[in-house]
């Protein structure tokens, strides 16, 4: 039992070691349900690999994708997901350029606060990219 406890241990260090800190920024302006959720996927599994401690990721939702965030007022599940991440540290970025071409507030997203809307969707990834944020799109 001791051995089989230090070679946990020791795997989970060297998981921790493997990676340095990051900055992530994932973009999502897709519609796609099943490609969405696979994105979520990929953030968790991100998280998971380096600890919410060493990974900084912000989302950003813009276009099509809003309708996701819509949705998840009505949805248990999207809830859950995204609560799971916002609960690791995950901030999801909104566009306000999206929410007047949908007439629609922050009030009608799920969740989303002021601090997490962005006058311009694109301009915000390019500022996030100049501050060391590296870019990912699933």
């Amino acid at each position: 039992m001791t051995t089989l406890f230090a070679i946990l241990l020791a795997n989970t260090v060297l998981a921790a070691n493997q990676y340095d800190e990051q900055k992530v920024l994932y973009h999502v302006n897709y519609h796609e349900q099943s490609r969405i959720n696979e994105t979520l996927v990929n953030v968790a599994n991100h998280l998971e690999a380096l600890g919410e401690d060493r990974v900084d990721i912000k989302v950003m939702i813009h276009g099509k994708a809003i309708e996701y965030l819509i949705a998840a007022n009505d949805d248990e599940g999207k809830q859950m997901q995204l609560d799971s991440l916002r609960m690791n540290g995950v901030q999801f970025l909104v566009c306000g350029n999206t929410l007047n071409g949908y007439n629609i507030t922050l009030e009608d997203l799920y969740e989303v606060e002021p601090e997490d809307m962005v006058q311009a969707g694109l301009p915000a990834i390019v500022d996030l990219q100049q501050k060391g944020y590296i870019y990912v799109r699933p």
